[in-house]
């Protein structure tokens, strides 16, 4: 073979090696482009989902806690409870109260005119039942509204609530809120002008909560979009591109770990350890126990917040080994502790899974055998939607007993469990959450409800435990009214293990 004929095919091979990557390449920064555009989207519709459960969970929450109000329907106190809790909440433009089939009265007062209730035409998973696309001729509004009903009582919630955060953060991106079953709530392509109207071919994402489900949609990007958007810095660099290509779709194909998978992996190395807030009998200040916290300690010295990670175990499957690990840390911790002291105890907080099924009750077995540990040296705790199901829950809390388990329901008077609810259930503890001990001693629309939840308690022979005390002027008041225990940073945050025990030689003497 000739020199110039060699030299031909090597130019010829360079040619080749250098543009035959730029098409992939081209194509991958497209793929690429697109990918982008799907988390964004993604992230996007987590935003636009967390803003509509909160703003659900404000009306919600204005609604159950004006229901446990004791006033007489429609009197002056009624009413100014109406008005406060509408202004304090804010997603809420109103409260109304009726009977039978008119609203009697709202948040401005009596009604001097007829207001027919509107039935309910969806029931929620919570028990919430909703009225939607109200439009009121009374309101000096047409804007539709939500209507979130409680036996006799209504609140009021703009549709609009659900997108004013975002709706002209993103201009071409198409949000839209609809209940778990497919009903619409309001769209944001309503109240503004598209360049184009939605398509099937769009880039979408669809997230769903316990209550409501979220599609965000954009206009997909198109591969000619893409190289007339980047020919700029595309053609210039197209040399090095195709050199480094090897690099560059490591780069490309590079993803960011899911949560799910964060979580995990945190789990297998046995990252998330157990802080200890310590419980104080509030006849005697002596400390008897604590509640074990799960904490999630990052590499960078940062720690994500229980309140994020524990919704996205439960959500995926992975809140059974988050207890799990609990119950080791627990025995692993505080081990020596309990076997010293037969009268201390750690309760440890169970999910709905746990209770329902019966799930934790060969994992306590396996887990105290042999251990030393006596039964009723672990309570546990579950909220009070872990009792939706309450011959499940029954059943479990049934042999949880027998065993000499102590079992609570957690930040009780923030779900739904009533006195005829909670009676047919074998618990042994009560704690009421920190929102009704905050409004101890002031005007907050609450202050009444805490007196009735510790009522409930002592009707049912209960022990009340009062979670997130911060003052001793809170804690004097809990022991006027009987109640057993008390944890909150009037005694102390949660601790890690060895300043627990610090705290627990120098308040148990």
């Amino acid at each position: 073979m000739s020199r110039g004929l060699t030299w031909a095919l090597v130019v010829l091979a360079t040619v080749i090696g250098t543009m035959v990557p730029l098409a992939p390449t081209l194509y991958v920064s497209w793929r690429f482009a697109l990918s982008t555009q799907q988390e964004q989207l993604n992230a996007y519709a987590l935003r636009v989902l967390d803003h509509t459960d909160a703003v659900y969970a404000d009306a919600v929450s204005a609604l159950r806690t004006i229901a446990a109000m004791p006033f007489p329907p429609c009197s002056p106190q009624h009413i100014r409870a109406m008005l406060q809790i509408t202004e304090e909440a804010l997603s809420v433009v109103n409260i109304g109260y009726g009977a039978g089939d008119v609203v009697e009265c709202n948040s401005w007062g009596i009604l001097n005119y007829k207001l027919v209730r509107a039935p309910v035409q969806i029931e929620q998973p919570d028990g919430i039942g909703l009225i939607l696309n109200w439009r009121p001729t009374n309101f000096g509004t047409d804007r539709a509204i939500l209507i979130l009903r409680l036996r006799e009582y209504s609140v009021l919630v703009d549709q609009r609530q659900f997108f004013n955060e975002w709706e002209t953060s993103n201009p071409f991106t198409i949000s839209e809120v609809r209940t778990r079953g497919g009903r619409p709530i309001y769209a944001s392509y309503l109240d503004r002008d598209l360049p184009t109207p939605p398509d099937a071919s769009d880039a979408s994402v669809e997230k769903v909560s316990r209550n409501w489900a979220v599609t965000v949609r954009q206009p997909r990007i198109t591969f000619k979009e893409h190289l007339q958007a980047n020919r700029a810095v595309l053609l210039p660099l197209s040399a090095a591109i195709a050199l480094l290509s090897a690099a560059s779709g490591l780069l490309v194909l590079r993803r960011q770990s899911s949560p799910r998978t964060e979580l995990a992996k945190a789990l297998k190395k046995g990252e998330l350890v157990a802080h200890y807030q310590p419980i104080i009998e509030l006849a005697t200040g002596r400390c008897i126990g604590a509640e074990a916290l799960v904490r999630w300690p990052r590499a960078d010295g940062s720690q994500t917040p229980p309140d994020m990670f524990i919704p996205l175990a439960e959500e995926t499957g992975l809140i059974e080994r988050v207890t799990d690990q609990m119950l080791a840390a627990v025995i692993e911790d505080l081990g020596d502790l309990l076997r010293d002291d037969p009268h201390a105890h750690v309760s440890i907080n169970l999910s709905a899974v746990d209770i329902t099924t019966g799930r934790i009750l060969p994992v306590l077995e396996r887990v105290l055998d042999g251990s030393g540990i006596q039964p009723r040296q672990i309570w546990l705790e579950a909220t009070e939607r872990s009792f939706i199901d309450v011959d499940g829950a029954r059943a479990t809390l049934l042999e949880l007993r027998r065993r000499g388990h102590r079992t609570a329901i957690d930040d009780f008077g923030t779900g739904y469990s009533g006195l005829n609810y909670i009676q047919n259930l074998p618990i042994d503890l009560l704690k009421i959450d920190r929102s009704f001990i905050t409004a101890v001693n002031t005007e907050a629309p609450t202050r009444d409800v805490t007196p009735y939840i510790i009522a409930m308690g002592h009707e049912l022979k209960l022990q009340i435990i009062a979670e997130g005390v911060e003052t001793e002027n809170q804690a004097e008041y809990l022991r006027t009214q009987g109640v057993s225990f008390a944890q909150g940073w009037l005694y102390s945050k949660a601790l890690p293990a060895s300043a627990f025990l610090v705290f627990w030689t120098a308040r148990r003497r």
